[in-house]
């Protein structure tokens, strides 16, 4: 594939008296067309890449080696409907993908051959998100949202499944109404998973966590009655073994009119959880508009990529405040379907459908510090 040597510019100028940094962009065609996407990097530097391609009609994965100049792609499977995914890796750095087109699959990578198999097989309809992390003896946990029963009949909650001894162990997660539409997933130090979602009617941020009995059950953030707070969640365990959190606060009628939101930053503390606004931004449309993946990088500060109504951006923590960065800005296409990974070497990677023509690219960050004489900030909200 092609790399282009673009870099975004778009920069307004500051002063201070302390060197800053940002991130140049630089960017890569992978395939002509792709919705949902989910990119991860391994230890080596590889760069692992999951995407429904075409119409959304098949799985697909493309992998670009350490010091390679092109991406390799394959199809793992075919005739689907409409899905989303995400992919994780294994301890050895193989992938491991949950996708959901209305049934719930799993495809592993087990360092020679793909694998494909089931999870909850026949028990209904699996659609919109599922979560997958892998604990570092190498255990799959999945997360995802069910909406109907195998009888048809409406369902609208959360379970979730770990694969113990070859067989997956499911449990429904939370019986409120449309809980977990949304979902993010980490495992703590002792490989308790936290679980963190939507309950989109009242508009509330929850989390689960397991006790070894039963699941704990928090509201964490509970927004005004007119907003809704936990779309297009994602979270991270950080090096003092607290979680961040990023998701979005929309508007409760966001996903059928265009409406005012805000990008939201929660970060655990010993004392409890502080929330902080990222970015203002217009959202609304489609369920699909609400994608943020946050990472951190070797300083612990945090990286977050979302979609603004059709441009996609890039906040990170300098250490004292927010700044923002417009990766790919708006065109077309609304709904970008990105995923945002970091390497070793703080090289960030985000994964998106072209706003301009429905390409799959990858944008590559690089880190470049900027002297005070001529430090920039940018904070284009576009």
């Amino acid at each position: 594939m092609i790399r282009a040597g673009m870099v975004i510019c778009a920069l307004l100028l500051f002063s201070t008296s302390i060197s800053a940094q940002t991130w140049n962009w630089t960017y890569d065609s992978v395939d002509a067309s792709a919705k949902f996407t989910s990119i991860a990097a391994d230890d080596a530097g590889n760069v692992h890449l999951a995407y429904a391609g075409g119409k959304g009609s098949s799985l697909n994965y493309a992998f670009h080696p350490a010091g390679a100049k092109r991406w390799f792609t394959m199809t793992l499977d075919k005739q689907l409907q409409d899905f989303a995914m995400k992919l994780a890796l294994d301890p050895q750095g193989n992938p491991k993908i949950c996708y959901a087109p209305r049934e719930l699959k799993y495809a592993q990578f087990d360092g020679q051959q793909w694998k494909i198999e089931h999870i909850a097989e026949g028990e209904g309809s699996i659609e919109y998100n599922c979560t997958i992390y892998v604990a570092p003896d190498g255990t799959p946990h999945v997360l995802w949202y069910q909406t109907r029963l195998a009888d048809g009949s409406n369902y609208y909650h959360l379970k979730y499944a770990v694969l113990q001894e070859g067989v997956w162990m499911a449990r429904t997660v939370d019986y409120d109404r449309e809980a977990g539409k949304w979902n993010s997933m980490v495992l703590d130090a002792q490989g308790v998973p936290h679980l963190f979602y939507s309950a989109f009617p009242p508009g509330d941020l929850k989390s689960a966590s397991w006790n070894g009995k039963q699941w704990n059950i928090e509201l964490k953030f509970s927004p005004s009655p007119s907003l809704s707070s936990g779309l297009g969640i994602s979270t991270v365990l950080t090096p003092e073994k607290n979680i961040d959190v990023s998701f979005y606060e929309s508007p409760l009628d966001g996903t059928k009119s265009t409406a005012n939101g805000s990008l939201k930053f929660a970060k655990q503390t010993a004392t409890g959880w502080t929330v902080e606004t990222v970015d203002s931004l217009v959202q609304g449309g489609s369920w699909v508009g609400y994608r943020s993946s946050l990472v951190l990088d070797k300083a612990g500060h945090p990286h977050i990529s979302y979609e603004d109504h059709g441009a996609l951006k890039h906040a990170y923590w300098d250490g004292s405040r927010w700044r923002i960065q417009v990766v790919a800005p708006r065109v077309v296409e609304s709904y970008l379907y990105s995923s945002m990974t970091i390497d070793h070497d703080d090289v960030l990677y985000v994964s998106y459908r072209d706003p301009a023509d429905g390409s799959l690219k990858v944008a590559t960050g690089h880190r470049v510090v900027v002297p005070a004489t001529t430090a920039v900030e940018e904070n284009n909200k576009d």
